[in-house]
């Protein structure tokens, strides 16, 4: 990854933490936000494919932990887990726009379900049944929609050298 590429990211991430702590965080869809810190994570680890994206994940979780009422370090772990599992299952997927959200969406899946479940263990989530079906299904779906919108624009500003957008 070259330097241009890293601050490029370090700026979408700031614009996710903008987005979510603002307007994601007021304007919900059936009560559940999109995260838009996880999909930009998750964007530069398609582009980067190396351990940098765990430490960015992390940063970015760290950040956002900072920035919220959560556990200091809750989402850094889990951000920083699903960015090498982001890393680890990159290659099983085709390189176009539609592949790509979809590969975000299962990433999400997993954030998800172990934000709800490691945010339980450490009581950190109290939310009923409805809501946590709510976010299961809703959050990967919504950063679907997100990651269909700025996979080619994350292709193109963080590596715009190579082709296909993986």
């Amino acid at each position: 990854m070259t330097v241009r590429a890293v601050l490029l990211a370090v700026l979408g991430a700031l614009v996710a933490l903008a987005l979510q702590t603002t307007l994601f965080g007021r304007a919900t869809i059936a009560g559940v936000a999109p995260d838009a810190v996880l999909v930009a994570v998750l964007l530069f680890a398609v582009r980067s494919r190396s351990e940098p994206a765990i430490i960015f994940a992390f940063v970015a979780g760290l950040v956002f932990d900072a920035l919220s009422v959560t556990a200091l370090g809750l989402r850094a772990g889990i951000y920083a887990t699903v960015a090498f599992l982001a890393i680890r299952t990159i290659d099983r997927m085709d390189s176009n726009p539609f592949s790509v959200a979809a590969w975000v969406g299962l990433m999400t899946l997993a954030g998800v379900l172990l934000y709800l479940v490691v945010g339980t263990i450490f009581g950190q989530v109290n939310m009923d049944a409805g809501e946590a079906m709510r976010r299961i299904i809703l959050v990967p779906i919504y950063n679907l929609a997100l990651a269909v919108v700025l996979a080619p624009v994350s292709a193109r500003l963080l590596a715009p050298s190579r082709r296909g957008f993986i």
